[in-house]
């Protein structure tokens, strides 16, 4: 058996081709891993991953494998594996090797217009501000020039289109012949002519645009956006060379009515499902008993989506995402929660999510 193919299952094309720095400063094998490397251990890592030992690094697919859920792991593998110079490149890589960087996840900053209820102070400015947290900033440790003659680059926030050095680098990217597959990852409120001008230059372009809920659910979940200038926004790229997957994290609160979205799912080429770890207190099974019934079954119309028939990495999702809303939970958490929440904003989620959590 290879140890070199997906057949290993510890085996991951991402140590070998990715770079990623997170905001917190510290550099991840990969944005699904919360566990900080030094890339001087790199090599040793690399090799504990061809002798087909678990990594302490990659504890996060592993749990959603056992879950039966296609794994980040598992879908970026396929998927590099495919292509034929990286391939050659990991089947005759050995310790000592010079890298290659294939793909780079770039977060430069904070900045962002929304605070989500499932993010934090260190992901978003707006959220800092709110909150009276300051998060410190970091410098990037690797060369941000070379992430430009890469196959691939992912822009991630904070929100990446309002954040001056990423418009500068995507405009150095705009006037190059030879581009990278360039990824944003976007929230798709705020897009004025210039930046429309500038994403039109961009020959591979991939906005993943997040959308968590459906109309005032988004609007809560994702706070303090609206849901008409979304949708504008995404009737817009229509009209651009560009690939446009939805990216929804399903939580105690999206979980109300994301089902719906598929109402919009024309809109997208790909819809991406994640399913919530934290903040604890939004988990799926803290939802509270008395609406579980209602919400399993709304929530279940989500299996009409066509993404649901033809993608198995989404129908994966779904299918776990049941499972767990019927796992016990803390109802009592996820209330504290959202009346801290409704407070701080002087709001009540009853009026956007048209149920009561507390």
């Amino acid at each position: 058996m290879s140890n070199r193919t997906l057949r290993n299952p510890s085996f991951c094309v991402l140590p070998f081709i990715e770079k990623f720095q997170d905001l917190d400063g510290k550099n991840y094998l990969c944005c699904h891993s919360r566990v900080p490397i030094d890339y001087e251990n790199l090599d040793k890592i690399r090799s504990q991953i061809l002798d087909q030992q678990p990594l302490h690094e990659c504890q996060n697919c592993y749990a959603q494998e056992q879950q039966k859920i296609i794994s980040a792991r598992q879908r970026e593998s396929s998927r590099w594996l495919r292509d034929p110079e990286v391939k050659n490149y990991i089947d005759n890589w050995q310790p000592g090797d010079a890298s290659k960087t294939y793909f780079y996840d770039i977060r430069f900053d904070n900045k962002c217009n929304l605070a989500c209820i499932t993010c934090n102070a260190q992901f978003s400015s707006l959220w800092a501000q709110e909150t009276k947290v300051t998060s410190p900033k970091y410098d990037l440790r690797f060369d941000i020039n070379e992430a430009i003659t890469a196959k691939k680059v992912y822009l991630a926030g904070g929100e990446p289109l309002i954040i001056d050095k990423f418009i500068d680098f995507i405009v150095g990217i705009s006037k190059r012949d030879q581009q990278p597959e360039l990824v944003i990852n976007t929230n798709l409120t705020r897009i004025n002519d210039e930046l429309k001008y500038i994403l039109k230059q961009i020959k591979n372009l991939t906005l993943v645009v997040s959308i968590d809920a459906y109309e005032s659910v988004n609007e809560y979940h994702r706070w303090p956006m609206k849901w008409r200038k979304l949708i504008d926004n995404l009737e817009w790229v229509q009209g651009i060379n560009c690939t446009v997957q939805f990216n929804t994290v399903v939580d105690a609160v999206s979980i109300v009515n994301c089902q719906q979205i598929q109402t919009i799912e024309h809109l997208a080429d790909q819809w991406n499902l994640s399913i919530l770890d934290h903040p604890t207190a939004l988990q799926i099974n803290n939802l509270p008993q008395k609406l579980k019934v209602s919400v399993w079954e709304d929530f279940s119309q989500i299996k009409n989506s066509q993404f649901y028939i033809k993608d198995p990495v989404f129908k994966s999702r779904v299918d776990a995402v049941q499972n767990l809303l019927w796992q016990p939970g803390d109802e009592h958490l996820l209330a504290n929660y959202i009346a801290n929440l409704d407070q701080r904003r002087g709001i009540d989620h009853e009026t956007y999510l048209g149920v009561k959590l507390t």
